[in-house]
This record gives C-alpha cells, sequence and structure tokens, in this order.
C-alpha cells in the first residue's frame, strides 16, 4: 500500500545553480550585447551558441534524472516548466516592443513589428528571419527590435521534439532491455546520431545558403545537442582531481575568449567555426561536474564571483531586453554620441532588474501550471500570464488595423525651392539649402521608403531565377529614328531605370532592360547564380545592334572583382559599334543614415556622411573604364557636395537602404541631368 500524501499542495521546483554555468551565461549575455551595441569584439554573437549548449545540457539532465527515478517522462510537466520559464517575460518584452512601434513608429515599421511579435510569441522568429534575411531589399535597413528572438524560436522548436523522441528511445530500450544502463547507451546512440547529421547538415547549408543556415533549427540543432550528450555522460560525478578539472575549465575559457575575438562575419557560420565555441562550453561544464564546490569556485573565479552569479541569473532578461532598447534609442538619439551607448547599457540593466525580480522570480516561485495549484500566488501568476498573453493579442490587433487603413501616399516636398536634385551641386542652380527639415517637410514618406522604387524593378531577375528582360519605348520601325538602348547590371542598374521609363518615346529609345539579382556586367565565378545568365546577356548584347549600352554596379559588389573581368565583356559589346556607357557607382551610406532620418524631431540637414566614408570602396568599375572602349558618367555631384553625402537633397530622400539603392522618387528628379551627361558622353547622343 503507497503511503497516503500530507499535503495537496503541489511543491514548487527548486533547481540546483552551479556558479561556474551561471558565469557562462554571465559571458554569453555580455559578449552578445558588447556585438549588438559597439560592434565588438567581432565574434560576440558566439555567446548565443554558449546558451545553446547550456539550454542542451540543463534540459537534458532533468529529463534524464526524472526517467532514471520514475521510468517514465512526463511531457506535459516539461512543457509546463518550459512555459514557466520562458513566456512571462518574453511575453512582456514582445507586448512592450509592439505596443511601442504601433503607437509611436511609422505605419511600414511598425506593420513589421507587430508580425515580428506574433511570430515570436509563437517561436517562429527564426524562419521569419530566415525569410527577411534572404530578401535582398531588406540588405541595410535598420533591424527589427525583435530579431533576437529567433535564438528562443530554435530552441523551443528543438524541445518541441527533444522530450518526445528522449522518451521513446529511453523506455522502448527499458522494455527491450531492461536495464537503465542499456537505455542510457542507446539515448546516447540516438543523440550522437542526430548530433552528426546536424552538423553536417550546418556543413553543406551554411556553404549553400548562410543566412538560412543561421537560423534554421536542423542547422542548430548539434549545438544543444552537444549538451544534451554532455549530460548523458555527466549524470554520474567525473572522477577527475581538481587541478585536471581546474585545467580543463580554463582551457574551456580560453576557447570562448579566442572564439569572441577570433571569429567575424566573414567566418564560415555556423559550421564548421561555432565548433569552437561549443566544445569550449562543453568543456567547461563538464569540468564542473562533481567539482568540490568552494575549491572549484575559487580556482574559476572569473566565472563563480558574485557579480558573474548575478549577471548569469538575470542573463535571460537581459538578453530579451537590450535588442528592443538598442533599435528604440536610436529613435531618439544619435547612434554615434556617447550619450546612446549610456543610455542603452542603463535602459538594459533597470529593465532586466525589474523584469527578473517582479516577473520572472515570482512567476518562477509560484504554482502556476503546477497540477493542482490553488494557491493565491498561483492564481496571480495565472492571471498575469492571462493578461499577458490578451496584450499580445491587442497589441497584434492593433498593428493589423494599421495595415488594414490605406497607406499614406507619397507627398510632393513642402516648402523646397528646388525638388530633388534640381537642388544637388551638380545641378548648377541658385537653390538654397533650408536651414532645417523637419520629416514631415521631405517626401518619400518613411511608411513607403522601402518600397519607394518607381518601377525601378518591375523586370528584375530574382536571384536563382533565369534571365528576365523588358522592352520600353519605341518599336523599331524601318526609316523611324530609334535609338537601340540595354540598360545592364545589378540591382543598382535598375534603381536607374526610374530616370529613363517616362522619357524613352521622347526620347526615342526602344529600351531593353537585363536586370537581376547581383549580376554585374562581368565575367561572374563559375555555378555562381550569375554565371550562366550572365553568359545569356552578353550574347545578347552582341547579337542586338545596340546603339547604346548602359551599365551600373554597387561599389562594394564589384569590390574584389579584376579588371580584366569588366573590360572583356565591355570592349566585346563595344566592337559591335556600341557605345557602352559606365555610370559611375552611387554612394554608400550607413544605418546610422536611416536611424537619423527616422529619429523624433531630427533635423534633416544633420543626417549626412562624410564623403571620404560614403564613397568607399572606391568604385572598380571606374578602374576598368580607364582600359576599356567605354564612356564614363559621373554623378556623384548629385549625391554629394564638396564634404557630404546628404540623406535628404530637395527635400527628397536619397536612398532607401545602407546598400546604395536610391529611392525611385529622388531618381526621377535626376533623369533630364543623368540623361543630358548620357547624351554628351555618347556619340550616339
Amino acid at each position: 500500500m503507497s503511503a497516503e500524501p500530507t499535503s495537496s499542495r503541489p511543491s514548487i521546483p527548486t533547481r540546483e545553480l552551479r556558479a561556474d554555468i551561471q558565469g557562462l551565461r554571465a559571458f554569453a549575455v555580455v559578449a552578445v550585447i558588447l556585438d549588438h551595441l559597439f560592434h565588438w569584439p567581432t565574434g560576440g554573437f558566439v555567446g548565443v551558441d554558449v546558451f545553446f549548449v547550456i539550454s542542451g545540457y540543463l534540459i537534458t539532465s532533468h529529463m534524464i534524472r526524472e526517467l532514471d527515478r520514475t521510468g517514465h517522462l512526463s511531457l506535459s510537466a516539461f512543457y509546463r516548466r518550459r512555459i514557466r520559464r520562458i513566456a512571462p517575460a518574453a511575453s512582456l518584452v514582445i507586448v512592450a516592443t509592439v505596443a511601442f512601434a504601433v503607437f509611436l513608429l511609422p505605419r511600414g515599421r511598425a506593420l513589421s513589428i507587430a508580425m515580428d511579435g506574433i511570430w515570436a510569441f509563437f517561436f517562429g522568429a527564426n524562419w521569419r528571419s530566415m525569410a527577411i534575411g534572404t530578401d535582398y531589399f531588406q540588405l541595410g535597413q535598420l533591424p527589427s527590435p525583435l530579431q533576437h528572438f529567433w535564438s528562443l524560436s530554435v530552441e523551443e522548436q528543438f524541445y518541441f521534439v527533444w522530450p518526445l523522441l528522449t522518451m521513446i528511445v529511453f523506455t522502448t530500450a527499458i522494455w527491450r532491455w531492461g536495464a537503465s544502463s542499456r537505455a542510457h547507451v542507446a539515448t546516447f546512440a540516438a543523440y550522437a546520431a542526430i548530433v552528426a547529421l546536424s552538423f553536417v547538415w550546418a556543413l553543406v547549408e551554411t556553404a549553400g545558403n548562410p543566412t538560412a543556415a543561421y537560423f534554421s533549427t536542423l542547422s542548430r540543432a548539434w549545438e544543444l545537442g552537444v549538451g544534451a550528450l554532455l549530460a548523458l555522460v555527466g549524470v554520474a560525478a567525473w572522477r577527475l582531481s581538481l587541478p585536471t578539472r581546474v585545467g580543463l575549465a580554463w582551457f574551456g575559457v580560453v576557447g570562448l575568449l579566442a572564439s569572441v575575438f577570433m571569429i567575424d562575419a566573414e567566418s564560415a557560420f555556423p559550421a564548421p567555426t561555432v565548433a569552437l565555441p561549443v566544445l569550449a562550453t562543453a568543456l567547461v561544464i563538464a569540468a564542473g561536474v562533481g567539482a568540490d564546490d568552494t575549491r572549484y569556485r575559487h580556482a574559476l573565479w572569473p566565472l563563480t564571483n558574485r557579480v558573474s552569479g548575478y549577471l548569469g541569473a538575470i542573463s535571460y532578461s537581459l538578453y530579451l531586453w537590450h535588442f528592443p532598447v538598442i533599435v528604440f534609442l536610436a529613435t531618439f538619439v544619435p547612434l554615434d554620441s556617447r550619450r546612446y551607448f549610456a543610455l542603452v547599457l542603463a535602459g538594459t540593466a533597470i529593465l532586466s532588474v525589474i523584469s527578473y525580480h517582479f516577473v520572472e522570480e515570482p512567476v518562477r516561485r509560484s504554482t502556476w501550471l503546477l497540477p493542482g495549484s490553488r494557491t493565491k500566488v498561483g492564481r496571480r501568476a495565472a492571471v498575469v500570464a492571462t493578461v499577458g498573453t490578451v496584450a499580445v493579442v491587442v497589441a497584434a490587433g492593433l498593428g493589423a488595423a494599421r495595415l488594414a487603413s490605406p497607406p499614406p501616399e507619397t507627398r510632393a516636398p513642402v516648402a523646397a525651392e528646388c525638388v530633388g536634385a534640381e537642388a544637388a551641386p551638380g545641378a548648377d542652380s541658385d537653390c538654397q539649402r533650408p536651414d532645417a527639415i523637419s520629416i514631415d517637410d521631405v517626401t518619400p514618406t518613411l511608411d513607403v521608403l522601402p518600397d519607394d522604387t518607381a518601377g525601378g524593378y518591375s523586370c528584375w531577375r530574382p536571384e536563382g531565377d533565369a534571365l528576365k528582360t523588358c522592352t520600353f519605348g519605341s518599336e523599331r520601325q524601318e526609316g523611324a529614328e530609334t535609338l537601340r538602348v540595354a540598360l545592364v547590371g545589378d540591382s543598382h542598374a535598375a534603381a536607374l531605370l526610374p530616370a529613363f521609363l517616362d522619357r524613352v518615346d521622347d526620347l526615342g529609345w526602344s529600351l531593353d532592360t537585363y536586370l537581376g539579382y547581383g549580376c554585374q556586367w562581368r565575367d561572374q565565378a563559375e555555378r555562381s547564380d550569375c554565371d550562366g545568365v550572365a553568359d545569356e546577356v552578353q550574347q545578347r548584347l552582341v547579337d542586338g545592334a545596340y546603339d547604346l549600352v548602359i551599365t551600373t554596379g554597387a561599389r562594394w559588389a564589384n569590390a574584389a572583382a579584376p579588371t580584366d573581368s569588366f573590360v572583356e565583356r565591355w570592349d566585346e559589346v563595344a566592337s559591335t559599334g556600341a557605345d557602352v556607357v559606365v555610370v559611375a557607382a552611387v554612394p554608400t551610406v550607413p544605418d546610422a543614415t536611416f536611424a537619423c532620418v527616422s529619429r523624433v524631431g531630427a533635423d534633416l540637414n544633420e543626417c549626412a556622411t562624410s564623403r571620404a566614408e560614403a564613397l568607399r570602396p572606391p568604385d572598380p568599375m571606374l578602374d576598368a573604364a580607364r582600359h576599356a572602349d567605354v564612356r564614363v558618367v559621373d554623378m556623384t555631384d548629385f549625391y554629394c557636395d564638396s564634404s557630404v553625402c546628404p540623406a535628404v537633397i530637395g527635400n527628397v530622400i536619397v536612398y532607401r537602404d545602407a546598400a546604395g539603392h536610391t529611392t525611385g522618387t529622388y531618381m526621377k528628379t535626376m533623369a533630364p541631368f543623368l540623361i543630358e551627361r548620357i547624351g554628351s558622353a555618347a556619340a550616339v547622343g
């Protein structure tokens, strides 16, 4: 007969905190925050990978202990624990972020953030990031304040499957062999197979689609799996001497430090590069299994001191809050100011401490979601959780309501003596620059800025597609004075198209477009996305009897291209009698420019980039033009004066993003000047 319980009140779960693991959490979150705020150290983003290993280790340790103790695993209890741990603070951050965006940011950006909130709430943020991250026309735009939720989504997707898999393998092995030791071996084998397969897939995807590999659960599962493997072999205390443990732990710490300083954005990431921080983290965790607390803590003081312990305790809140604070403060404070950095650090610390002590810990100590929960604290936590859920739905609904409302139309510039390029230095006009410009005075509006293409991409070849070409303007007829023109190149060449679209008939042009993702007019690398397409375009240009061929390209995309890769193709077409005109690359402005333009109360005259910075790297096409039979048209004086390149000229926003794509509105104002210079440069007029 079993003993009767002495109380019907459910027990509140407790957790044993290892000081070294709390120190690893502190290291991870500090590295991530430094990377996002200061872009230093270069590999600070590997802090997320440290979290993955820790999570895999801790969660699997709990599952294996329960299986060893009871012979089964309660999936409902597991998921209730995960919800209690993850949902309250995450929901608070999502609600606050979406609410701020809906009520204070431009409609287009608020809508995007509201959608991010929905994806984050249902643990699909990494899928959302994969979709947006592979969108070429999002390049250089300000990030979503909820972008960092991708890592939480990876973890929760992993844990949606992991407990069920563990229970099936473990209990099947017990049923088959009747020994827990055999069950451990079978579970270890299953984990090892998944880790191996995930790592191989990560290698493949990193080589073929690094953006998808970065956010994919399949490419990241092996990192959590390494922690899980460690939990299986570390259930019993390791029989290691203290010096050996300390040596292994410090070896892991050195590996982590090397990771954050040696890895950068150019590394093959996540695989195989991420193996260094993953294995280093595993080494620190393994060294501490069964260690004597007092002596081990003293030997590993940088990870086990009180400051590291507290930062580790609040690391989840720090991770949740830091990115919204970083992104939103840019709406009020200049990005490059000391005040901005100080306010980000202070705001993140304050919000995280409040979130930890008034949301995370109260819910963790309550009996909310535990079976038979009837306590006052449990009911209060349930009410808070319910209100939070409703708030998420309401905030998302408000974002949807803004979507349903008609978007603001691009307006005419206000109080502008000269519009757009008419006010540029190259226009040689008497236009006076206003003393101050507010966001209410300019066009396009911030809501429509990312989509202000004016038809430039109406005949555009996306990545991976076949060649797409269109003809605009006059049809060539016998005896008619029709100029046969081709526009060739990448998205920057497509950005020139609005300058011609409304004028081709008056000019007597028959304009063919050969515009595609990353397809600059040069030799392309074998088996690249543009290799076959580039050859097809070249043949059409040679056979097309063109009078005039116009091209341009992104300066940064051509930076490593050899001069000959341009010259041979250009000269082949020029030898057919066509005039080849190379339009110099557009200057490139940084993310800070768009933070400035969207800043509340900003004088947009201050949103400018130094000419030297905007013209880096030098345009390789101009160097190639000196060795080829081509003409050059340089429109830099329509973007920059002698010292700076403004974000707004003639009350028109010049750039759509930080990748150097111009707005369609500005390009249309530049049309007469661009066409005049092309006509002057080309013999065909």
